[in-house]
């Protein structure tokens, strides 16, 4: 929750905000930084304390953030080969809902086959892939039917999918004329 929480809010600080580059990419390195520790040195994380309190995962989210706010800043574009994890994010939110039953599944599995070490990237590879289908699977078939339902029932934007996110809204300025808002 915690996460969910401060992406919202970083969502919310940077909003029209313009840092300098220098700012921008001090606070990235300093999220990419904290996100290799925690990733790759979890151990020493844990040896702190930050995995018996459970702040492994806050801190995980704050570098996260971090990372956030400097992509936003520096109207960076990803190439072309990085478009499929674009369009995960694009499912990120069901991919975050249905995360756990992959994680969970494909760990039972590892701990069944004996916790075979050298296979630790092999299930990170197959979990976010999993995952990733599993997300998919649960936008096209639900969420994104589901939002389509409710907009033609409030008679409220476009028919196709994504359409919450794809398509510009139309709200009434004070003046009564409608405004395009990206």
């Amino acid at each position: 929750m915690d996460a969910i929480a401060m992406g919202c809010l970083t969502a919310l600080l940077i909003w029209g905000t313009r840092l300098s580059s220098r700012a921008f990419r001090a606070i990235g390195a300093a999220g990419i930084a904290l996100l290799i520790f925690m990733l790759c040195f979890s151990r020493s994380a844990y040896a702190w304390g930050l995995g018996t309190t459970g702040l492994d995962m806050t801190v995980l989210g704050v570098a996260t953030c971090l990372v956030i706010v400097a992509a936003s800043q520096s109207q960076w574009r990803a190439p072309r080969i990085l478009s499929p994890l674009l369009d995960l994010g694009q499912r990120s939110y069901e991919v975050y809902l249905t995360h756990m039953f992959v994680v969970l599944a494909l760990f039972g599995l590892f701990v069944k086959l004996g916790k075979p070490m050298p296979g630790v990237p092999l299930l990170f590879v197959v979990t976010v892939i999993v995952a990733a289908i599993l997300g998919d699977a649960v936008a096209k078939f639900y969420s994104e039917p589901m939002n389509r339902w409710l907009r033609r029932r409030w008679k409220d934007g476009p028919e196709r999918l994504g359409s919450v996110i794809a398509e510009p809204l139309e709200v009434q300025s004070t003046l009564g004329t409608a405004d395009r808002i990206p």
